[in-house]
């Protein structure tokens, strides 16, 4: 019988250190997962391709208020004629509608494109570093708590704006 109770004894201890290896095997692992946050908002205003459609926007935005302003003080002209200024005033509601349309598309349809891209370089980012979750928030509003170590915004954003430039 006390050579049964060392083989039972044997095999437990044989199982208890598997157990055991198996734990600090999950527990390396799990250690080693690799979870960042970023700014979304600072990203996106910090963003290359962000300020450059910006300068863009503002651009034909500026064009076309001025073309706008143009066709108004036109009609504003008391030598014009009733045949022109109907005319005129026809061009005047288009571009009007143009304008406002052109108002209201194009921050979305840019902010789009730019999200866009933002994620296709954080994919690439991530692989790069080896990160299993990029965790976005905005003013961290979505992100309740996150050590300070694990904000990745800066490294992120010098990474998108090298990559967007071709660097």
């Amino acid at each position: 019988m006390p050579q049964h109770k060392f083989t039972i004894q044997r095999v437990i201890n044989v199982v208890l250190i598997c157990a055991l290896i198996i734990l600090l095997f999950f527990q390396f692992f799990r250690q080693n997962t690799k979870v960042v946050y970023i700014d979304s908002a600072k990203l996106f205003e910090g963003f290359a391709m962000t300020k450059e459609m910006k300068r863009v926007g503002e651009k034909e935005f500026n064009s076309r208020k001025s073309a706008l302003d143009s066709l108004y003080s036109f009609l504003q002209n008391p030598s014009v004629t009733a045949v022109q200024k109907e005319q005129l005033m026809e061009d005047f509601i288009r571009k009007k509608d143009e304008f406002e349309k052109f108002n209201q598309s194009y921050p979305q349809e840019q902010t789009s494109k730019i999200w866009s891209r933002i994620k296709s370089y954080t994919s690439e980012f991530s692989k790069d570093k080896k990160y299993q979750l990029v965790i976005g928030s905005d003013n961290q509003q979505m992100v309740l708590f996150a050590d300070e170590k694990i904000d990745v915004t800066d490294e992120l954003l010098t990474y998108l704006n090298k990559k967007y430039e071709g660097i």
